[in-house]
């Protein structure tokens, strides 16, 4: 007879090996760790970034709807253009409040959840289209270069 494996009755090779042993599994589940451990920050920035974007499309947009009020009946209505933009991670407000005459306004987005991490801090835009940021980081990384 020869040196194969015979086969029984179940079909399979008798001295073959079937599936992973401990020592495989447990180095695959190290790898698998590490590569979560250095994925998870890298995605974690990425979805702030995106609820910052989120934020500053909705500060422009609440200062076009300011102009448009103001190109039809000469002053901005601090009262409209801010319901309805609160997205969960900021919220949003128009200063002064509620001003139907206003001469000037300032749009803010104040962050919260995790958006609050962000070292942006609050976002803002004004009638003379000046940005701010209250946080430590640069208003060019905050703003995305708009």
């Amino acid at each position: 007879m020869s040196r194969r494996a015979t086969i029984h009755r179940g079909g399979s090779a008798r001295h073959g090996r079937r599936g992973f042993g401990l020592l495989e599994l447990v180095i695959a589940m190290g790898v698998i760790a590490v590569l979560v451990g250095l994925a998870m920050p890298i995605y974690q920035r990425y979805v702030i970034r995106a609820h910052r974007a989120d934020a500053v499309r909705n500060l422009l947009a609440a200062a076009a709807c300011q102009e448009r009020l103001r190109a039809g009946n000469g002053f901005y209505d601090t009262s409209r253009c801010a319901s309805g933009m609160d997205t969960g991670h900021y919220a949003f407000r128009i200063e002064p409040a509620g001003e139907p005459e206003a001469l000037e306004f300032t749009v803010f987005a104040i962050p919260s959840g995790a958006a609050a991490a962000d070292g942006c801090g609050s976002l803002s835009l004004d009638h003379a289209g000046s940005r701010g940021v209250t946080g430590p980081r640069a208003l060019a990384d905050c703003w995305g270069g708009r």
